[in-house]
């Protein structure tokens, strides 16, 4: 299948990010944060799965699994939506004063701490959990993202209020399933008119495997002829 420009461009973009770490010139990141979490609301959350470095190594991980034919691992809708909480769990307890330890469990506060060359137990401990979850990748899609980030579980809760979203056209889905298979994030697009959900990170991979031109689109999410009230999925 011929990539779509948009994937290309998922490509590069977190190359670029993995060097604005490497050199520091993310090192405040308060501006960015703001960036992205104004995109986030206004159109979902692109920087996790357009230019987060971490995010970007596990599903390319990902993808040499399935090159390998490495049996993929396919959660139950119930169990991931527990395992979904997790992540806001953690989110929580950074507002409750534990951002310091959270700063380690984010892969960038950990190379950080590792270009300081502060290789504490704790530090270690940490490098050898974020090895497990790239081995871990190989066998499902995303697992830190979708269980363990508290940076994307913010972003995700700030989208569920976007202006913009992926729109399934029902008169033109043929429910073949394929934008389901290609969700990184297991989320089944064929069962939504809108996909506002706080998992989503935008990657367009359902856009891009859908069969029939214009059964699913990214726009406006009100509708041009009636507005329709849609149910968010909160986690």
């Amino acid at each position: 299948m011929r990539k779509k420009w948009y994937q290309i461009v998922r490509l590069i973009l977190p190359v670029l990010f993995a060097f604005f770490f490497t050199t520091g010139l993310m090192a405040r990141n308060m501006f960015f944060m703001l960036i992205f979490m104004g995109s986030a609301l206004l159109a979902g959350a692109f920087y996790c799965g357009w230019c987060c470095p971490f995010g970007a190594l596990q599903e390319w991980l990902n993808k040499l699994g399935k090159f390998l034919k490495i049996p993929q691992l396919k959660i139950p809708p119930t169990i991931e939506r527990w395992l979904r909480l997790s992540r806001y769990i953690l989110l929580g307890l950074s507002s409750l004063g534990f951002a310091a330890v959270l700063f380690l469990l984010s892969p960038y506060g950990t190379f950080y701490a590792v270009l300081m060359n502060n290789l504490t137990y704790l530090t270690r401990g940490i490098i050898i959990l974020f090895g497990l979850f790239l081995l871990l990748s190989l066998f499902i899609t995303r697992p830190f993202c979708r269980y363990f980030c508290p940076e994307g579980a913010r972003y995700g809760a700030v989208s569920l209020g976007r202006l913009f979203s992926i729109r399934r056209n029902g008169d033109k889905c043929i429910s073949c399933g394929k934008c389901n298979r290609s969700c990184p994030v297991q989320i089944q697009v064929s069962n939504k008119n809108h996909v506002r959900n706080s998992q989503c990170i935008n990657c367009f991979e359902c856009i891009a495997a859908c069969p029939v031109d214009g059964a699913l689109s990214y726009q406006w999410v009100i509708e041009k002829k009636r507005k329709t009230k849609e149910s968010f999925e909160n986690v």
